[in-house]
């Protein structure tokens, strides 16, 4: 087994608008990610990783989805902020996304095709034996795995999906160039629907996007996509879900910026990720078992991996803590607790979900579980809250009246 070797942490990755601009004291940088040195032995260089982990990351107990970006510098920010609209919005789990910066500019074609320089063999060798190791060995990372690749970078992509599809769930193509024959004299198409009809390939998704103004000037472009959709309306799907996307009014590379929401949304479609949001307020309805419960479990056993509703978001309607709120308001102290218990179970080291469940027990008459749960919220606050610990004090000194 070749050794993995983490160099060092070296800077967070910031956006401080107006980079010249002065800074008062005080002034708190907005930070996204991190970006480590990760020595590979198969390469035999070194690499620079990009990571960005869910909200709240160290307070929770599961695990995440992990997004692979390719070439860092330009995918890591949208990825990134894509991934946490569309979770915040619940249209997709929280993910930990990382990217593998390219530095040099050159190196992207490292991972282009095998006929035209690529390495993809070896990028492959890298991901599956050094990369998602190292990442699911020192991050609460499960095997859903999804990687976005971005025109010469895709190479790697069909690479894997044709050889070992099992590495990743899914495979996001952007700028995907299908008059690109990755075996000479093969349509690349033509290999990709091979898979999508093998009633034992794993069970996967391809989204292969592209933008209209590069077909508007190569006409080699339009013909390869007109003939991948046909081919793609007459084959018969097994395991496979394949997207073709062409976007409109778009360019080759800022394509991305929609194909990162597209490929996820084709992964994780809106008709399976409804938003847990209901018109008025049915107070003979118990939503945390009759709704969370039950949906989320069906998504779990869809995907292969514990998903959770969003604990706190984006407006109210589309989290438990909103959903709470909205029980205080115009439900029952009854859906209250019963929702409050059941988001306890997602997110034990909540101080917020366990103080406003001590509230409901005293409303409740049973004030001798409120002061428990309370002191509980008074831990966790402690733990995970420490700038919150006045406020926390002054709800427990209002359980103890």
């Amino acid at each position: 087994m070749k050794t993995i070797h983490l160099l060092l942490a070296i800077t967070t990755l910031l956006y401080i608008p107006g980079s010249h601009a002065q800074t008062k004291e005080g002034d708190e940088a907005i930070t996204i990610g991190k970006k480590i040195k990760f020595y590979s032995s198969i390469l035999g260089e070194e690499k620079e990783l990009y990571i960005s982990l869910p909200h709240k990351y160290e307070e929770r107990v599961h695990s995440y989805p992990v997004i692979y970006a390719l070439e860092a510098e330009f995918l890591f920010e949208p990825v990134h902020t894509v991934a946490k609209v569309m979770a915040a919005r619940s249209k997709m789990p929280q993910s930990i996304v990382v990217g593998l910066a390219n530095v040099d500019y050159q190196k992207r074609y490292e991972m282009n095709y095998e006929r035209w320089g690529g390495k993809p063999d070896l990028y492959l060798e890298f991901f599956s034996k050094e990369l998602i190791p190292f990442v699911e060995e020192n991050y609460r990372a499960n095997s859903h795995r999804t990687i976005i690749g971005l025109s010469p970078t895709n190479g790697l992509l069909y690479h894997t999906f044709l050889n070992q599809p099992e590495v990743f769930n899914g495979y996001i193509a952007l700028a995907a160039q299908l008059e690109w024959e990755r075996v000479e004299g093969v349509d690349l198409m033509g290999e990709l629907m091979e898979k999508y009809e093998d009633l034992t390939f794993p069970k996967t998704t391809l989204y292969l996007g592209r933008a209209d103004g590069d077909m508007k000037g190569d006409i080699d472009a339009a013909r390869a996509f007109d003939a991948a959709s046909q081919k793609l309306a007459l084959g018969k799907r097994r395991n496979v879900t394949c997207k073709i996307d062409v976007l409109q009014n778009d360019e080759h590379y800022l394509m991305c910026l929609q194909g990162v929401k597209n490929g996820l949304a084709t992964i994780y479609p809106n008709y399976l990720w409804k938003s847990p949001s209901w018109k008025g307020w049915d107070k003979s309805t118990n939503y945390a078992e009759e709704y969370y419960k039950g949906y989320y479990e069906d998504l779990s056993e869809r995907y292969g991996f514990d998903i959770f509703p969003v604990e706190d978001g984006h407006a109210y309607a589309y989290h438990l803590t909103g959903r709470i709120q909205n029980a205080k308001q115009w439900g029952t102290n009854q859906q209250v607790i019963d929702l409050a218990e059941l988001a306890l179970t997602y997110y034990p080291n909540s101080a917020q979900l366990r103080m406003t469940l001590a509230e409901a027990y005293k409303a409740n008459g049973n004030i001798d579980l409120a002061l428990k749960t309370g002191e509980k919220a008074m831990e966790m606050a402690g733990m995970y809250h420490s700038g919150d610990l006045e406020m926390y004090s002054q709800r427990m000194d209002a359980l103890k009246q």
